[in-house]
Formats: C-alpha cells, structure tokens, sequence
C-alpha cells in the first residue's frame, strides 16, 4: 500500500502477468485499489487500456473537456499526462494494451483515436462490448471474484483481435526496436530499417503510435528517463547519460512533467506515487525502457527486466 505525500490517499496496484498466448498484445494485467478518499493525480503518456471501474467513479481532463469513467471503458492512446480525479473506495481492473495489441484489438488508427474515453461497442463488437460492461455488476453481485474477471477480461480480448498484415507488425515491431535502442534514435536508422518511403512511414507510424517520429523519440525518452529516475540506487554514469540527453536541466524538467506529469524531485524514491509504479518494467513491455545495454548496468538480467 502506498501513501501519496502530504497526507493523501492510499492506494495499491497488483500487477499480474499476460496470458502466454496474449503477451504478445498486453503490458500486462492490474488491479488498482483506493481508499475511502478522492484522489488527484496524473496520469503519464501511457499505451492503451481497456478497463473496469468495479467501484468508484473517476474523470480524466482531456483539453478543455473533462470526461467521467462508465462501468466499462476504454481508455485510448495518451500522447501526453493528464490529470485524472478518483473517488474512492474504488476498485479497478484493467487491461494494458501495447501498440501491437491495440491494432489487432481496435484497428482504430492512433493519430485519430488518442487521449479520450472510448464506449466498448466502439472498440469491440455488439456481443462482446455487451460482455464488458456486464463485468462490473457480476463482480458487484459476487457472481465473479477478482482473478475470474480479469480472465473474462482475457477472454473477450482474444475474441476480438485481428489478424495484422505482416507489412504492419513491421512497422510496430521496428519502430519499438528503434525507441529502445538509445535516448536520441536517429530517425534515419528508422526509415532505413521500413519497407516504404519516409512520407508512407511517417504516415504510418502516426497511425500505430499517433505521433510523429520525432515526438516519439521525445515521448520515450522522457518516460524511460522517468522510469530511471524513480529507480533506488541509480549508477552515477546512468544518471550523467540522462542529462546529456537532454539540452539542459530545465529541458530534463519541461519535457519529463510534459509526458508524466512529474518533475524529477517526485519521481524520486519514496515519492508515494502511483506514477511511479505505473512506469516501472511491469506497466510496460513493449519497449526496453532501459534502453540497449541498461540492464547490465543496473545489474539485471536484460530477459527479466520484462
């Protein structure tokens, strides 16, 4: 159980890991809890989620609207944080979906559908939507236990994934190996690794990741530069590359606060927060936060870090 600073509200995340036959379309599946209390946070630039709001109802600010949780719901794409609200007691399962997974499972395009609430019949099919948003109210009723609706939740994702043409996982599979292999990718070595030219690959990693290349790059650099940062014990070396990947100290901050909502200071551990856990190895999978050679360094075994 965690306590946020100053006093806020405690809270708990249970990650569980992906079926084998669904890893490769889920960061992994989670349980969030919150105490009879609300609580104010942000929610870091972070991959697609379907999600069951057994209990309590939350609100997420996207722009100049504020949207409210429903039973069942799914959250697209975030290309940015944003601010959430939660009144507790709540209790919340969730699906988190990588990029792969959110193409197989929706085929909607990122750069159309992204920050915002989705409807499940937008997502999925009449009869399985149907099946979501009943998950909330058999749980309610005792009628399914925790471990059951995380299966069902399984389930019905299975049912709905399409097959991707080999052209496109392509696109996703090298894009991801690329945003893992440094702090600063050149956007050449990108374009060199895809079967189509710079225009057609621009225009579909847009479509798989809902940002251009560049901001790609500057998304998950700040988000692995988090990740690192909460971490105990950080080597000095790891810490020095973090900063030269930066202009200077007010970028590292700018950039950071833009994709996570946290300066570096609350990212530190003990921090309390749930952004915190949500951007260690266990709310992500698809790509090596770590970056080529970082596991060795913080002495992990690269295969376990995922």
């Amino acid at each position: 159980m965690s306590v946020l600073p100053g006093g806020e509200a405690p809270h708990s995340f249970e990650f569980v890991a992906a079926p084998t036959d669904l890893a490769p379309y889920l960061n992994s599946l989670y349980i969030w809890r919150l105490g009879d209390e609300q609580l104010d946070d942000v929610l870091p630039a972070y991959s697609g989620q379907m999600v069951v709001f057994a209990k309590g109802v939350g609100r997420m600010q996207f722009d100049d609207e504020v949207a409210e949780t429903s039973d069942a719901f799914f959250l697209a794409p975030l290309c940015q944080a944003r601010n959430f609200s939660v009144n507790g007691p709540a209790v919340l399962f969730g699906a988190s979906i990588n990029f792969r997974g959110w193409a197989a499972l929706s085929g909607l395009s990122v750069h159309d559908y992204h920050d915002c609430f989705l409807q499940p019949g937008t997502v999925l099919e009449d009869g399985t939507a149907q099946t979501l948003s009943g998950l909330a109210q058999r749980w309610s009723a005792g009628e399914v236990d925790d471990a059951a609706l995380l299966d069902a939740m399984c389930d019905i994702i299975r049912r709905g994934l399409s097959r991707l043409p080999e052209q496109h996982l392509t696109v996703i599979d090298k894009t991801l190996e690329w945003l893992s292999s440094s702090f600063k990718p050149e956007l050449d070595d990108l374009y060199a690794s895809l079967p189509y030219s710079k225009r057609q690959a621009q225009r579909l990693v847009a479509q798989f990741f809902g940002q251009s290349p560049v901001r790609l790059v500057r998304r998950y650099r700040a988000v692995r530069a988090a990740t690192l940062l909460s971490m105990p014990q950080l080597p000095e070396l790891i810490e020095a590359e973090i900063r030269e990947a930066f202009y200077d100290q007010a970028h590292l901050i700018k950039e950071i606060r833009f994709f996570t909502g946290r300066t570096p200071k609350r990212l530190m551990p003990g921090a309390g927060s749930s952004i915190n856990e949500m951007l260690g190895p266990d709310g992500y999978s698809s790509v090596n936060l770590f970056g080529s050679g970082k596991s060795e360094q913080l002495g992990n075994d690269p295969l376990d870090d995922f």
